[in-house]
C-alpha cells in the first residue's frame, strides 16, 4: 500500500512538473525556424542577383545603343563594365550574348554582329537568320536594333551542393540613339 501512495505522489508531481517543457518545444520548433531562414534567404539572394542581371543587361545594351560604329575593342570595353554591375557576385557564372539585329524592307530580322562575353555564346552563320524576336515596335522595316541576352547560373549559398544551380536570364532591346545602324568593323 505504501509503495502504492509513493507512485501515485511520484507520478502526480511528475505531471504537474512543467520545467522542460520550453526547452522542447523550442527543440522542436528549431529545425523549422532554420528551414524557413535559409530559405528566405536563398530567395532574397537569388532576386538580388537577378535584379543586378537585369541592371547589367540594360546598361551594357544603354552603353552600345549610344555608338554610331563599334569595334570588338568597344565591344568588350562595354563588356568588361559588367563585373562592375554584378559585383559582388562572381562572373564566373555570367554569360553575355551582345548583337545587333537589322531588318530588311520586308521585315526579316537578322543578325548583322554578335559578340559573346564569359559564358555567352554568340550567334554565329552567314547570315544569322536565328535573330532575338524583339518586340514587334522594334522590328519596324528597314531599321536596326541592339540586343543583349544575358544569363547567370545561380548556386543557392545555403545549399549549393545539395540543389542545382538556377539559370537566371535577361534580355534588353535598344535602339541606335545616334545613328540608323551600329556597324562593327572587326566583327
Amino acid at each position: 500500500m505504501m509503495m502504492r501512495d509513493s507512485l501515485r505522489r511520484f507520478r502526480s508531481r511528475l505531471v504537474k512538473d512543467d520545467r522542460g517543457a520550453a526547452a522542447v518545444e523550442f527543440g522542436l520548433i528549431l529545425p523549422v525556424l532554420v528551414l524557413l531562414y535559409a530559405v528566405g534567404f536563398e530567395v532574397c539572394e537569388a532576386a538580388t542577383v537577378k535584379r543586378k542581371l537585369t541592371d547589367t543587361t540594360v546598361e551594357l545594351a544603354n552603353l552600345t545603343s549610344q555608338y554610331t560604329k563599334v569595334a570588338k575593342s568597344d565591344i568588350s570595353t562595354v563588356m568588361n563594365a559588367s563585373s562592375q554591375t554584378m559585383t559582388p557576385f562572381s562572373n564566373s557564372a555570367l554569360g553575355i550574348v551582345m548583337s545587333e539585329v537589322s531588318v530588311d524592307g520586308a521585315g526579316h530580322a537578322t543578325v548583322t554582329w554578335s559578340e559573346a562575353y564569359l559564358n555567352g555564346v554568340a550567334f554565329t552563320g552567314t547570315p544569322i537568320t536565328t535573330a532575338p524576336v524583339a518586340p514587334a515596335s522594334f522590328a519596324t522595316p528597314n531599321s536596326s536594333y541592339i540586343v543583349v541576352q544575358s544569363t547567370y547560373a545561380y548556386t543557392p549559398v545555403v545549399a549549393g551542393n545539395l540543389v542545382a544551380p538556377m539559370t537566371l536570364t535577361s534580355q534588353s532591346f535598344m535602339l541606335p540613339r545616334n545613328s540608323g545602324a551600329i556597324p562593327c568593323s572587326d566583327c
